[in-house]
């Protein structure tokens, strides 16, 4: 039985943010929100963050604001001495810092597809299995992300707020780390190839080389007007298909099929970030390997190179 509520601090208040508020509300946390334009919430709402986090004094931080805003965030969060857990939106940056910081809080990024139960399901089917090829995809088309706002105004589209397909829907680079070890080299052809009215990048196809497999090919688009996402995985003695629009496995011949709620597993990372042993969500250090990968990616494009991971 819970005994007492955590005091958990939502920074930002679009789309994800009013997710994150939404989630930790139903999970009966004492919960508020930082946000110079939100009005009229259930919750405390503060117009600065140093005013949040004198005046709230909370357990648990969710930094949900735009990409290139969260290294100002984390700065203002070292700065009032915070102890906690912080939940950082990915991309953690929007690239990498040219100075290395540390912190004095614990850092966890919300690569949320590690808590959906196709992906906790395939950790296990593949364990100790010898991987021979993996195929993942995800596309939507921009436009229709948020029917309730112009696309073209939304951060997706700007490259000042750390847009772009290839960083937004990173989550399956996070996701194939997870499976298939990090990656050794990528190669990757990627940019703005449709007539989507914005600055950033709509679709990315990345070609890699990771500690586990051999061969890993992900696209990654804002183009696909059939909302897709799916991993296909060829391992020595079977093949595993995840599909996580119909919340699906196939494996070999056999299927599977969850149930699952639209906020399952945000209840799930949120749970595991307020248990006090946070290790199931994605570290710090593996949300900058991931940034690391992305501007690799780019930088095989730009080159028309294969790019090795430094230090492997």
């Amino acid at each position: 039985m819970k005994i007492k509520a955590m005091k958990c601090l939502v920074i930002g208040y679009g789309s994800i943010g009013r997710r994150h508020e939404s989630v930790l509300l139903e999970m009966g946390e004492e919960t508020a929100v930082v946000s110079k334009h939100a009005r009229n919430l259930s919750c405390a709402v503060f117009s600065t963050l140093p005013e949040a986090l004198r005046t709230f004094d909370p357990n648990y931080i969710v930094v949900a604001n735009r990409t290139s805003e969260h290294l100002e965030a984390l700065e203002g969060i070292q700065a009032s001495g915070f102890r906690g857990t912080c939940l950082v939106e990915k991309p953690l940056f929007e690239q990498l810092p040219d100075v290395g910081t540390t912190y004095d809080f614990e850092i966890r990024v919300g690569y949320v597809l590690r808590f959906h139960p196709l992906i906790q399901q395939a950790v296990e089917i593949l364990q100790g299995k010898q991987l021979l090829s993996i195929h993942a995809y995800v596309g939507q088309y921009l436009p229709d992300w948020r029917p309730d706002t112009d696309y073209r105004q939304c951060y997706s589209a700007s490259k000042e707020q750390g847009g772009g397909a290839l960083r937004d829907l990173s989550h399956e680079l996070d996701y194939l780390a997870l499976l298939a070890g990090k990656w050794n080299r990528v190669s990757a052809l990627g940019g703005h190839v449709s007539e989507l009215d914005i600055e950033t990048d709509d679709v990315y196809g990345l070609l890699m080389e990771t500690q586990r497999c051999p061969v890993v090919l992900c696209q990654l688009n804002y183009l696909d007007h059939n909302v897709r996402r799916d991993c296909t995985i060829q391992y020595e003695g079977g093949t595993l298909h995840l599909d996580f629009v119909a919340n699906q496995l196939m494996h070999n011949t056999v299927g599977l099929k969850v149930e699952l709620e639209r906020n399952d597993s945000f209840t799930a990372m949120h749970m595991a970030a307020l248990s006090g042993d946070p290790q199931d969500l994605c570290s710090f250090e593996e949300a900058v390997e991931t940034l690391e990968l992305i501007e690799a990616a780019e930088k095989a494009s730009r080159e028309s190179v294969w790019v090795c991971r430094k230090n492997q």
